[in-house]
């Protein structure tokens, strides 16, 4: 393992939390009672049946952890777990529901965990069961049969480019531009697990201008790109400053770095 002995063990607490949100969302997921209409969750959106359960099952190994947690999650906003809380918790239970309520097999828990002293990003693909993990300094890794320390692509020409892309009126003109030159563009409905795989070398770029952007959406895949060789900023080639809130939103472009500059052209977004 090549993370520090606090980080390996709050990945092992990592792991519970996904296991649990794996199972509890595996026989529902792709079910008409998966997008039941719950509430309005604390950034504003409508909570739906699944979206609930996965939180619900993310939440349950921290209350008999031994610390407490302050949570920052998606549908509940922020909470404390515990007693006296050790370690704050950026939490995307479940991070793509639209993907997971109509049964396409691309979503992910997302887990941002830190203590102020060590900080630990955990992404989860809750179909495949891959995980991916980084801490500051130690690296990117993914874990499947084996456990590979991850890197950015090489791709150094835009023509070669595979990318996610997300855009809406009235911006869709400045991905126009990118979509004329990059070999492939898609979206895949996940940006958590996207960034991993912008990480993993497997994507060359993640942009998404439509500003809507949470922190528990992207902190742990911000960190896993950076881990990784890459670089991640907002639209004006800025570096994210993202604070602990459900109402701040983000654009986000995320890149192996070798053409970041030209991508931020390439959408009118500047040249830094």
């Amino acid at each position: 393992m090549s993370l520090s002995d606090v980080a390996d063990e709050l990945k092992s607490l990592c792991d519970l939390m996904s296991d649990n949100v794996a199972s509890a969302v595996r026989g529902i997921a792709g079910t008409a009672s998966a997008g039941s209409h719950i509430k309005i969750g604390a950034d504003g959106t409508p909570t739906k049946a699944i979206d609930q359960i996965a939180e619900e099952a993310a939440l349950a190994p921290l209350r008999n952890y031994g610390s407490g947690f302050r949570v920052l999650s998606e549908e509940m906003g922020e909470s404390v777990i515990g007693e006296d809380p050790v370690y704050f918790i950026h939490l995307d239970p479940l991070d793509g529901t639209f993907n997971a309520i109509h049964g396409i097999p691309f979503y992910a828990i997302s887990i941002f965990i830190s203590d102020g002293s060590t900080h630990l990003a955990y992404v989860r693909d809750l179909v495949r069961g891959t995980k991916y993990y980084a801490e500051p300094g130690y690296g990117a890794y993914r874990e499947d049969s084996s456990v590979d320390r991850i890197n950015v692509s090489g791709t150094s020409n835009l023509m070669d480019f595979s990318i996610s892309a997300y855009t809406m009126r009235p911006r869709t003109s400045r991905i126009v531009g990118v979509g004329d030159v990059v070999r492939r563009m898609r979206n895949l409905g996940a940006a958590s697990l996207e960034l991993c795989y912008v990480a993993d070398g497997r994507l060359d770029a993640f942009i998404d201008l439509r500003g809507s952007l949470r922190v528990v959406d992207v902190i742990a895949g911000i960190l896993m790109v950076e881990e990784a060789g890459g670089v991640a900023t907002d639209a004006l080639g800025e570096k994210l400053h993202l604070r602990r809130n459900m109402w701040e939103r983000t654009d986000l472009i995320a890149s192996n770095g070798l053409l970041h500059r030209e991508i931020l052209e390439l959408i009118e977004g500047g040249t830094n």
